[in-house]
């Protein structure tokens, strides 16, 4: 399986070529376009979970943002091509697991892995919650490539002791990463009119993916200019 990514930064689109009989998951909805002899399935966990842990599996993802069913496509009998985009505008980084150092992506991130990755919901607690992701991430786990999406472009840092970043622009880290959250800046003015929030500060030796754009703060600008809603 080879995922390239086109059209970057702001307008991102994965372009997943499959060997023969080679199958690519993604995010229900994510898919733009397909050889016509790929085969797709919809399913929401691997066939070996059975019917009960398919169906926890899927409302665990739910909870977590993303949609409850996953999509398989097959390339039956011959090589094939399956283009897949995220929602939002923005990047699309690939990373590949090795099967030993896994992956928490924030809610929403996903868009597409080979089919060995298994990608759950993980409680974060309290520190998840004032991290601006909810009380719920995403883990990815297991051995091969995964792909997921940034809102603005991406920039991938190499932490190596310690490093702050604003909550809103944390996408993903690896496992070997572990973090904290706290207030940013001195005294309760500063937090009050410097701008400036909550932050998390990463420990530890890995990588770290970042969105050039927040979106809390994207749609707190945009949201008074919408015009209202009738009815």
């Amino acid at each position: 399986m080879n995922i390239e990514i086109k059209y970057r930064p702001a307008y991102a689109l994965a372009v997943v070529t499959l060997a023969q009989d080679e199958v690519v998951v993604a995010e229900g909805g994510a898919m733009v376009s397909m050889d016509t002899h790929l085969q797709m399935t919809t399913t929401a966990a691997k066939k070996e979970q059975g019917m009960m842990g398919a169906l926890f599996s899927g409302l665990k993802r739910l909870v977590a943002g993303e949609s409850f069913f996953q999509n398989r496509f097959t390339a039956v009998g011959a090589p094939g091509t399956v283009t897949f985009a995220p929602t939002h505008v923005g990047d699309v980084a690939v990373t590949e697991l090795d099967g030993t150092t896994g992956l928490t992506l924030q809610s929403k991130a996903y868009l597409c892995s080979g089919p060995d990755v298994n990608v759950d919901a993980k409680w974060a607690g309290a520190k998840g919650f004032l991290a601006g992701e909810g009380m719920v991430m995403l883990k990815a786990s297991g051995k091969g490539p995964i792909a997921f999406n940034t809102f603005g472009a991406l920039k991938v840092v190499d932490v190596t002791d310690s490093f702050i970043v604003d909550t809103g622009h944390v996408v993903a880290f690896q496992d070997t990463l572990k973090f904290t959250t706290r207030r940013f800046g001195s005294g309760i003015w500063s937090f009050l009119a410097g701008g400036e929030g909550l932050v998390c500060e990463f420990k530890g030796t890995g990588r770290l993916w970042l969105q050039t754009r927040n979106p809390v703060a994207f749609g707190m600008a945009i949201g008074p200019k919408l015009p209202m809603r009738e009815g």
